[in-house]
């Protein structure tokens, strides 16, 4: 037989519903001026474990996608996130500097509600101390988060039907007063969730969580929780242009994500490898010979400009801008059979530069689409001045001039590496020397241009980018031809060269900044 006492606690425990040891389920959004994602990371690996389930990366950002600007986020908002993410609560994070240390700002919503939140300082993400001090802290904001299964996230239930007009509201047990004595003064009770209001004359008992208090809080102490609407009202003595705080329904950026950049702007080294073959019915005697030298490197230099990103985050304006391209050739040496003894240096370069459309989601992970149209010119001209003969080297100068409409696309691979990719088509206006009638006379050319690489951010601003191009021109001479395409073999009748393909393979490796 069951001693009573010990029969009381079991019949305790099993009274206890068992949403009562349920672990909070909760979101972490991505944190604003956590470009990399390196602190989101190492908050996440703290946070996740027997106290607090942790939402997924991906299924948050997609969540949050659809909420839009989380710097601005009210509880209207929050609790739509949440349901969307089954989430008891919501954490929304923002990182700043404050000389060699770094803080962290956390606001929390809870159920659909705003809570109070908090800061904490630290110097690396990484480091255990500061992993355990979050987690226990997060866990004892977070404690009885948890709801019920299905709960999380949803509406309140609704408040009891308003009395009528001359209804009675007070206990019908209660005696009625005799005939000539006044009846009792009423009490006020106070409404459902009334007592969790401050009131202005009531002091604020030692320790309360939920404490409005005019100091100002030490390192880890809470933040006050924002307003509906998503403002901040800074206390007395708060800084009002602390980067990242959301003033008057505008929000001042801390920094933006490497799809987001304003200006980026990149310089390095490249090579070059140039292939020109023609198509020709001669035997390979008199046949104009393949031009195929060995690579060369060069100077390249690439830069975006986003203008109004610098002031605006206006999806539509902030992608508007422009761009710019520049690669020469440092040094080049030719030679010829005809005159084996004289040098032949030649001149190579390319640029481009037009306007840009980028199109990006508002996460730090979203892909970006690029449209453009370039305007450029691209030379290869060999020096003859040092030749017996300028014709002793059988080969045309070219320069072609050239408007490129393309299409790109960056695609975030984790935190600081992106996949990029380019191509266009070139319409050529001239190709210079080639098309001359003491050449190869006239042709139609038309040009792809194709780029391909990736981008690697470190230090938060500083990227590296790997690139490897090619570009392919053709070439298909057209009427009567010039001298060089009809009287290679002293027949001027016959058409001896009908085409030709001008083909660059190349690649980069430059070093800058994106802001």
């Amino acid at each position: 037989m069951i001693r009573r006492p010990l029969a009381m606690v079991v019949l305790l425990l099993l009274a206890v519903p068992t949403t009562a040891w349920a672990v909070p389920k909760v979101a972490l959004t991505a944190i604003d001026g956590d470009s990399e994602s390196e602190v989101r990371d190492a908050v996440a690996e703290a946070l996740d474990g027997d106290d607090l389930k942790l939402v997924g990366k991906k299924e948050t950002n997609r969540a949050a996608d659809k909420i839009g600007d989380l710097s601005a986020l009210n509880e209207k908002n929050a609790k739509k996130l949440a349901k969307d993410l089954a989430a008891d609560a919501i954490i929304v994070g923002s990182l700043d500097k404050d000389g060699a240390t770094r803080v962290l700002k956390f606001k929390l919503y809870v159920n659909g509600k705003a809570k109070k939140g908090f800061s904490i300082k630290f110097k690396s993400a990484s480091s255990a101390k500061f992993k355990e001090a979050l987690r226990k802290k997060m866990v004892e904001k977070l404690d009885g988060a948890s709801t019920s299964e299905a709960g999380a996230g949803e509406d309140e239930p609704k408040k009891p039907k308003k009395l009528a007009k001359g209804e009675d509201d007070e206990d019908p047990n209660a005696k009625k007063p005799k005939k000539g004595e006044k009846p009792p003064k009423k009490v006020e009770k106070p409404a459902e969730g009334d007592d969790e209001e401050a009131a202005s004359a009531k002091k604020p008992a030692e320790g309360d969580d939920e404490e409005a208090s005019a100091k100002k809080p030490a390192e880890g102490d809470d933040e006050e929780a924002p307003r509906k609407g998503g403002k901040k009202v800074a206390a007395r003595g708060d800084d009002d242009d602390e980067p990242g705080i959301t003033k008057r329904g505008g929000v001042v950026e801390k920094g933006r994500a490497a799809n987001h950049a304003a200006v980026r702007l990149v310089v390095g080294g490249s090579v070059v490898v140039r292939r020109i073959v023609f198509n020709s019915n001669l035997p390979s005697d008199k046949a104009p010979r393949p031009f195929k030298p060995g690579p060369v490197g060069g100077l390249r230099v690439d830069a975006e400009l986003y203008p109004v990103a610098l002031a605006s985050s206006n999806p539509i304006l902030s992608g508007i801008g422009f761009a710019f391209e520049f690669d020469r050739t440092a040094k080049m040496t030719l030679g010829t059979t005809a005159e084996p003894d004289v040098k032949i240096s030649a001149d190579q370069f390319h640029y481009s530069a037009g306007p840009r459309l980028r199109i990006v989601g508002k996460s730090a992970t979203s892909p970006s689409v690029t449209l453009g149209v370039d305007f450029g010119r691209s030379r290869f001209r060999p020096d003859r001045s040092g030749l017996m003969d300028p014709g002793s080297l059988d080969l045309p100068d070219t320069y072609y001039k050239f408007i490129s409409p393309g299409l790109g696309f960056r695609i975030p691979i984790g935190g600081s590496v992106a996949f990029m990719a380019n191509g266009g088509v070139l319409l050529i206006s001239d190709a210079g020397q080639i098309v001359r009638g003491y050449s190869y006379g006239q042709a139609k050319v038309f040009g792809v241009d194709t780029q391909a690489g990736l981008d690697i951010l470190f230090a938060k601003r500083f990227v590296v980018r790997l690139t490897g191009e090619f570009t392919q021109i053709g070439y298909q001479f057209q009427g009567d031809g010039g001298i060089q395409a009809n009287s290679r073999d002293g027949d001027p009748g016959t058409r001896d060269v009908g085409g030709a393909a001008d083909r660059l393979f190349g690649g980069a490796l430059t070093f800058g900044f994106a802001y």
